[in-house]
C-alpha cells in the first residue's frame, strides 16, 4: 500500500472541514481519491481492455 500525504494551507483546510460538514463524499478522503483514479486509469493504454 502507498501512502500519500496532503499538506493543506490553512485557509484550504478550514474549507475541507467545512465542506465535510454538508459533503459526506469528502468525509472519506481515501475513497475520494479511488473513485477519481480508477476512471483515469480505464482511459490510458494498461487500463484498457486488451482485445
Amino acid at each position: 500500500m502507498k501512502t500519500i500525504t496532503i499538506r493543506l494551507p490553512d485557509v484550504e483546510a478550514a474549507m475541507l472541514v467545512e465542506v465535510q460538514k454538508v459533503n459526506k463524499t469528502f468525509r472519506d478522503l481515501q475513497g475520494l481519491v479511488i473513485s477519481q483514479i480508477q476512471p483515469e486509469y480505464q482511459k490510458t493504454p494498461a487500463g484498457r481492455p486488451k482485445v
